[in-house]
């Protein structure tokens, strides 16, 4: 490997980094990091209800949506039920599910798509959470509006949908769903957002969730108390402020993603069209992926060789800035 400083593209962190508000906030206030943070962060939760047209009563915010997806399955799926997702996936939904000892089966993807009618068989009476990512990490595809109240309506009201939308602000396909529009018709339905993403602000970490609130209500008894500390919450407010930011994050990308998705499949790799900030690649031959991964990291790129993930013959890479982009292709070409 050279000395070449390495670029990172193997988390999915928005590379523009974060709203100079945010860092604005966390300048104005690091000073008292002696004191300790709101129980719960009440003006972020008041700024997030503000900006979907809910109550501040329907937020729950924890350190990271990953510790809310944890508390998900804390507080909904008994020591005997079962929590259901997508193979190919968000791992975390599998892994926290082990954690907390419930059981946890996983639907195949069809043409890389989550899509909800490979649930259907999978649900019995003992299921009590199903976990959704939408877009899917690390496919990077969705479910629309439609596939998504399709499964609303066919399922009981006593299962609980999380729609885990931490990329939602990258798609730019009109079909993604209006989930708080699906919300108000199905309020078994959560929806889970990030900071961590197009915000730039994953090492605060922070995330929200959307709820009906006697859904939150039996979140925040099982809430631990202190748990997002108050500079993660000034630096969200202060992103919330600064949608041009978001905006250009989301334009940049999208314009981005479909270079290196255009430039990749003319040099023949296997890449699934994405609405996110990333591309998965799959390989026929294991060498054939371990070739891809050497010649980027050899010269300075790191992208995330899935194995880690349980799942072979495949990478994910992270859209970059043009320049980068640029280089990915230089090398692979």
């Amino acid at each position: 490997m050279t000395n070449t400083k390495i670029i990172k593209l193997s988390s999915n962190e928005n590379c523009y980094g974060c709203s100079p508000l945010a860092l604005q906030a966390i300048e104005s206030n690091y000073r008292a990091v002696h004191l300790y943070p709101e129980v719960s962060p009440v003006a972020l939760k008041e700024k997030i209800a503000a900006q979907f047209g809910v109550s501040p009563k329907n937020i729950i915010v924890g350190a990271g949506s990953v510790r809310i997806i944890d508390g998900l399955i804390q507080t909904y799926v008994g020591s005997d039920e079962e929590v259901l997702t997508f193979e190919k996936s968000f791992v975390a939904y599998g892994q926290l599910s082990g954690f907390q000892k419930r059981k946890c089966h996983f639907a195949p993807l069809s043409d890389f798509r989550c899509l909800p009618e490979n649930l259907l068989p999978l649900i019995n009476n003992k299921t009590r959470l199903i976990f959704i990512a939408n877009p899917n990490n690390p496919t990077g595809t969705i479910i629309t509006h439609v596939e998504l109240e399709m499964l609303l309506s066919k399922i009981s009201s006593d299962i609980t949908v999380v729609i885990d939308e931490a990329y939602s602000e990258y798609s730019t396909n009109t079909s993604f769903p209006d989930s708080l529009a699906l919300q108000k018709k199905y309020p078994n339905l959560v929806i889970l957002h990030s900071f961590s993403k197009i915000y730039g602000l994953a090492g605060l970490r922070i995330g929200y969730a959307i709820m009906e609130e006697h859904k939150a209500t039996r979140m925040i008894q099982n809430k631990i108390p202190f748990s997002v500390n108050y500079l993660s919450s000034d630096a969200a407010i202060a992103s919330l402020n600064d949608q041009e930011f978001i905006h250009h994050s989301a334009i940049s990308n999208a314009a981005q993603r479909d270079y290196l998705y255009s430039e990749l499949t003319r040099l023949d790799f296997h890449v699934v069209p994405s609405q996110a900030n990333f591309l998965y690649l799959w390989f026929d031959k294991e060498d054939e992926k371990k070739k891809v991964y050497d010649t980027l990291f050899q010269n300075g790129i790191l992208i995330c060789d899935l194995n880690v993930f349980g799942q072979q013959k495949s990478l994910r890479i992270t859209i970059g800035k043009k320049e980068t982009n640029q280089r990915i292709i230089a090398m692979l070409s």
